[in-house]
């Protein structure tokens, strides 16, 4: 049995759904479980829709929800026959887009835009590309089944970022699923909307359509889990940034998971995790180049030689850096530091101490403020905005001798702010200022991926001269 997940511009038009109903078909040798995210950019649209109607400008959200109203009514025009399967659908589209402007008033009266009314606006988008595919795949006789995710995927109460109940959602999945694919059906559903225990609509945080495939794989205990995507794979780097970017064909779990959180825009962080508790492959396909294999990332990759599988890099960070002479040989000094960031529910991505500072980069900064008004008892505080975090990963990368001379031999000139790379085994990760990202990232990658056929150059162990440098 195998998961197959489909983003949003995997669905975004006529032409990709057509291409996902071959991808299916060529597939359906086996049982099916599907997960669709919402069609194109249109969870950004609805997340407009709030936006602008809890600032009181009501006619600009409509206007938004107008212009939603019309792409999906389009794509139903292109892809249903007259009958009554496409006026049950258009009915309940009508519906939908009559109760989101509803919504939308109320929340141009009350200014309300919270968290659990984000949940129940974002997670429409979901619920209408499900109900749209499912009857143009019934159409074309493939036998699928429309099922809610929020029956299936229960959370905690936390809104937009809910935390997955896993034994309750394997025994909803199981429950819901194996009768449906006994009989067999094809399950259809949503990502990224859940339901708390509670019983409130919940959200998994934005791609967390990834985390809905592998949830529901690891309580069927799938045989694979397909990601479908715009590009190949998991790349080298981000091929924005570097068009020359390579495809990773394997992969190993770990190495995928600290891309996936430093950056890489393919998976969500979160959606391995499911996936490596039962041991099941994860592979990333390219929805507009079906014929090619993509990067399979399993629990332990064979080795190829090269030590460095891909660079990533974080945007939008800023690094908080504390300096106190209170530090210096203090028992439970970091132990308070961070429990002022855990009481204000503030990540943070990245730390580095010495004897009397705490360096600490910062993705989510709505409650920084709030943590630097306690911190500021402890010593000097320093904030620096627009900074980027690049990630260097690959297997055993600390074990590599060399490898900080290698990464920092065509940076010296570059102004490094913070450097880890005794966390992780896979890891080396490096703060700088935004506006060198593009530099850093094409430098980086030419060193690591094309020298000698994809060989780094030599660099002796012991040459640490330009690490030197770019940390001065």
């Amino acid at each position: 049995m195998r998961v197959l997940k489909f983003g949003g511009t995997s669905v975004g038009d006529v032409d990709s759904i057509s291409s996902v109903l071959e991808i299916v078909r060529r597939q359906m040798d086996q049982p099916l479980v599907l997960v669709f995210s919402a069609m194109g950019k249109t969870t950004d649209q609805l997340a407009a829709v709030g936006e602008l109607a809890s600032q009181g400008k009501l006619e600009e959200s409509l206007g938004v929800i107008s212009a939603l109203r019309g792409y999906h009514f389009e794509i139903i025009g292109q892809l249903l026959k007259n009958g009554e399967a496409k006026r049950r659908v258009t009915s309940f589209c009508d519906q939908t887009f009559r109760s989101l402007e509803e919504m939308a008033r109320g929340m141009s009266v009350l200014s309300d835009f919270s968290l659990a009314v984000q949940d129940r606006v974002l997670g429409l988008g979901e619920i209408l590309s499900t109900r749209i595919l499912a009857a143009f795949f019934l159409q074309e006789n493939l036998p699928v089944e429309w099922v809610d995710a929020r029956e299936l995927v229960v959370t905690d109460e936390q809104h937009t970022q809910a935390e997955p109940l896993f034994e309750e959602t394997r025994a909803r999945c199981r429950e819901v699923l194996l009768p449906l694919l006994k009989k067999k059906r094809i399950p259809l559903t949503q990502g990224y909307i859940a339901r708390s225990k509670s019983g409130a609509i919940t959200t998994l945080g934005r791609g967390g359509s990834d985390y809905t495939a592998s949830l529901i794989g690891a309580a069927l205990e799938a045989e694979e889990i397909q990601i479908w995507t715009d590009v190949d794979g998991i790349m080298t780097a981000d091929p924005s940034l570097i068009p020359q970017a390579k495809n990773i064909p394997v992969m190993s779990f770990n190495e995928a998971a600290e891309l996936a959180f430093f950056g890489a825009r393919v998976l969500h962080p979160k959606t391995l995790v499911p996936a490596v508790e039962r041991g099941i492959p994860v592979r990333v396909r390219n929805t507009r180049r079906p014929e090619g294999e993509g990067t399979l990332i399993l629990a332990e990759a064979p080795g190829n030689g090269q030590r460095v599988k891909s660079i990533a890099y974080k945007e939008g960070m800023t690094l908080v850096n504390l300096v106190s002479t209170r530090m210096f040989k203090a028992h439970g000094f970091l132990k308070q530091i961070f429990e002022i960031f855990d009481r204000f529910r503030v990540s943070a991505d990245l730390v580095a101490t010495s004897e009397v500072s705490v360096a600490v980069a910062i993705y989510d900064t709505a409650r920084l403020p709030l943590v630097i008004q306690e911190l500021q008892q402890y010593g000097k505080i320093t904030v620096k905005p627009r900074q980027a975090v690049v990630c260097v990963v690959g297997e055993k990368l600390k074990e590599t001798p060399g490898i900080v001379g290698q990464v920092f031999q065509d940076l010296s000139d570059v102004r490094v702010s913070m450097l880890s790379l005794g966390g992780s085994e896979i890891n080396l990760s490096f703060v700088i200022d935004e506006n060198d990202l593009p530099t850093v990232i094409s430098r980086l990658h030419r060193r690591f991926f094309e020298q000698g056929n994809g060989a780094p150059e030599d660099v002796p162990p012991h040459d640490l001269h330009a690490y030197e440098e770019a940390t001065q």
